[in-house]
């Protein structure tokens, strides 16, 4: 698990950190996201870590992988989201790595689970307007 970094008092937050906090919130390595848009793991560090900006076809490739606008990158606007409320972080990275972990298993382990799922909100539906 990658280190939280130490703000500095008054630091500006940088299109790198913006693209490392975004790649974190989606649950990607270094290594994934650079494979995602065709650059290698060592270019997406010198963006995040050394300031390096990437060039701008990159940029959109990265928004992209990211789920993000270019706008949020570059720190302005940010993009409306849908009206549900968004789970915390550690959530959301916890539950995206069970989903990763789920596309692993063999296709009837999967259909077992999603069965189970499904049994489970039937349920919790029944229970709540009984």
């Amino acid at each position: 698990m990658p280190r939280p970094r130490k703000k500095k008092p008054g630091k500006i937050e940088t299109l790198g950190d913006r693209i490392r906090r975004y790649r974190l919130a989606k649950g990607l390595t270094q290594a994934e996201l650079a494979k995602l848009v065709g650059a290698s793991q060592r270019m997406i560090n010198y963006y995040e870590v050394h300031g390096v900006s990437p060039p701008p076809d990159l940029v959109v490739k990265i928004a992209d992988a990211l789920d993000a606008s270019i706008d949020e990158l570059f720190g302005r606007k940010p993009r409306a989201r849908r009206a549900a409320p968004a789970a915390p972080a550690s959530e959301s990275l916890r539950r995206r790595r069970r989903l990763k972990r789920l596309n692993e298993l063999p296709r009837d382990e999967q259909s077992a689970v999603l069965k189970m799922i499904d049994a489970l909100a039937d349920r919790s539906k029944r229970k709540a307007s009984g």
